[in-house]
């Protein structure tokens, strides 16, 4: 007898907590980095399948690379290409729009293509940083 009667986008909610839960078992529990992003996966996770469990509805939404900045507007210009990693080698996977303004925002960032990736993506990407201001939504906003 099933207690819920669920749709593929409630289906999909279970799936990503799990991915989360499971992605949280490999977090190196130094790296204070890797351990606040994934408290606040696991926060974001845990309250959709709260939400789940109490009947409210949540509308899909259009899901965005781990790059963008939740404060940036904009929308992803296309699937995760790149990983963006600081100086100290914390890292988001993230589309070629959010990776480049994070990787203008970010101080000693550096673009590491995903094995897919064109040829050259990193080069283009760490290019068009240089020409971008740090936080470029921020000026869009004023």
């Amino acid at each position: 007898m099933a207690r819920f009667t669920l749709t593929s986008f409630d289906r999909y909610r279970i799936a990503a907590a799990r991915e989360t839960l499971a992605a949280a078992a490999a977090v190196n529990l130094l790296d204070g980095t890797a351990m606040a992003r994934i408290i606040g996966r696991l926060e974001t996770s845990l309250k959709d399948l709260v939400d789940l469990v109490d009947g409210q509805a949540a509308e899909p939404v259009a899901s965005r690379c781990p790059a963008a900045h939740p404060e940036d507007p904009t929308p992803c210009s296309g699937p995760v290409v790149v990983t963006v990693l600081d100086s100290t080698n914390a890292g988001a996977d993230g589309c070629e729009h959010h990776a480049v303004s994070l990787l203008a925002s970010v101080a000693g960032a550096r673009p590491v293509p995903k094995p897919d990736a064109p040829a050259g993506l990193a080069v283009r990407l760490f290019r068009a940083a240089q020409h971008t201001r740090p936080y470029p939504w921020r000026e869009a906003q004023s």
